[in-house]
């Protein structure tokens, strides 16, 4: 968990924020806020400079160690992120953050006894804190302990969870957006299409919603809940809170529920031009090689723990003796486990393109061409290969003429069938040509590109998505006036 004055959505706000800093350059927490709006418009280098810029002036400040600490944490340098979260907690011991942010750290490093601790001592501190009860709901959730997390889940959620985020614009606002999240995760990214000089935005709990209590003033939802198979609770009681609500929907939950990796596979497996892997959730105890061999599974396949993200418990089994120490990695009661579908081209490189569908529209966002089976931008060969990015840049400008029209033809299929105003695909090109899609719901991050004219060329498509996601906002607001 970071520390921050807000959420800052374009660099715009930068330019203020530039402005003060100028007048009062030795200002620490004006340079905190500067190193802040960097992070949040994905000016990720510059953001760890204006960071350590903070700490040569207070190498005690909190806000500081703390996100520094969440940066190499989410980039999975865990034992350094543990060395800011520690430094945090010596001189900042009744902080109850700091208790947390370590309990994360050493939960991916996977000492959970010692993360319990952490959160345990900032619980023995305030028995509410629910940045606490969250951590461990997620911790005895992901070591099967259902009815410790259940206990977890409720505390955490006991009270109404809102919060109005701060409105920077003059006059009224034009929007005033009820923006619904859920406390387990599996979240659109959605900040960056905040405009704080524009819209008035409450951030809402589903999982705290209860009946009889009023919602915040607003004119349109943003239903912001994307992972149907880690979300399905709080997807049923987004339902029940629109339900208190006349304002348009972006993303009705009915429609998200029908986007679970299996559902998908069964329903877009069915389209004309595309390929799904066979997706089974399975109980654990009943994924064993000859269970599988007797089911018509055959290896290479991939296992995966349901409700996760950016490829965290996601495990390709080469053959069947490997399958024991693969199934030990991975948390849950059940797994999916999936056809390995090998898309690789014939230059020997597997291709995830990944492209936006915005209130009935396809917007393409990155290509990610790796030599390894598990395909993500962040750990791709595109930093090195100007080749890689020359190829990204074409699909960026043209995606029909990257893709060609069969395949763009099956993707409008797949944005018709999902339903979703704002969603999207993973996908790659198999050989006889179809589209083979690794993915589609709502939870399709987008993020701007880093800093240099090494990214210049990815801008233009960022831009015309905030722009798209902005404008749908607003225009559903619009309707209802």
């Amino acid at each position: 968990m970071r520390i921050a004055p807000r959420r800052y959505g374009d660099s715009t706000e930068l330019i203020e924020i530039e402005r003060r800093l100028a007048a009062s350059p030795d200002a620490i927490e004006v340079l905190f806020e500067r190193a802040c709006c960097l992070e949040d418009v994905g000016r990720t280098e510059a953001a760890v400079e204006a960071y350590v810029a903070v700490l040569q002036r207070d190498f005690r400040h909190l806000g500081t160690l703390t996100n520094l600490g969440s940066m190499l944490l989410h980039r999975g340098d865990t034992e350094k992120a543990r060395q800011f979260f520690t430094q945090a907690l010596t001189h900042h011991p009744l902080a109850l953050i700091t208790h947390v942010n370590l309990g994360h750290a050493l939960l991916a490093q996977r000492e959970i006894a010692s993360a319990t601790s952490q959160y345990q001592a900032a619980l023995a501190v305030d028995a509410e804190f629910f940045a606490a009860h969250h951590a461990l709901a997620q911790l005895y959730e992901g070591t099967g302990d259902t009815t410790r997390a259940e206990f977890h889940w409720e505390r955490a959620f006991a009270k109404n969870a809102s919060t109005t985020l701060a409105y920077t614009g003059d006059g009224p606002p034009r929007v005033r957006l009820l923006l619904v999240i859920s406390g387990r995760g599996g979240d659109v990214v959605v900040h960056r299409y905040l405009d704080s000089n524009t819209m008035q935005t409450t951030v809402m709990l589903a999982d705290a919603f209860r009946t009889g209590r009023p919602l915040a003033p607003h004119d349109v939802v943003f239903n912001a809940i994307g992972d149907a198979d880690r979300c399905k609770t709080a997807l049923e009681r987004t339902q029940a809170l629109l339900a208190t609500s006349t304002a348009p929907v972006i993303n009705d939950p009915e429609r998200v529920l029908a986007t679970g990796r299996a559902m998908n596979a069964h329903r877009l497996g069915a389209l004309p031009g595309v390929a799904v892997a066979r997706t089974e959730l399975v109980p654990r105890a009943a994924i064993t090689a000859a269970e599988l061999t007797a089911r018509n599974w055959t290896f290479p396949l991939l296992v995966r723990a349901p409700g996760h993200q950016e490829g965290r418990h996601f495990e390709l089994v080469a053959e069947a003796d490997a399958l024991p120490d693969a199934l030990a990695r991975l948390p849950g009661d059940e797994l999916f486990v999936i056809a390995f579908m090998d898309t690789r081209g014939a230059d020997g490189f597997l291709r995830k393109y990944r492209m936006l569908f915005i209130d009935g529209r396809s917007y393409p966002v990155h290509l990610a061409v790796s030599s390894e089976w598990k395909v993500h931008y962040f750990s791709s060969d595109m930093s090195d290969r100007a080749d890689h990015r020359d190829e990204e840049r074409a699909f960026l400008a043209d995606p029909r003429a990257a893709l060609g029209a069969p395949a763009i033809a099956a993707l409008d299929e797949v944005r018709r069938t999902l339903g979703l105003d704002y969603g999207g695909a993973d996908f790659g090109i198999t050989p006889d040509g179809k589209l083979a899609v690794f993915e589609a719901n709502a939870t399709m991050a987008v993020f701007p590109p880093p800093d240099g004219e090494h990214w210049a060329y990815r801008r233009p498509a960022y831009e015309a998505i905030v722009a798209a996601v902005r404008a749908m906002i607003a225009s559903r607001a619009n309707a209802r006036l």
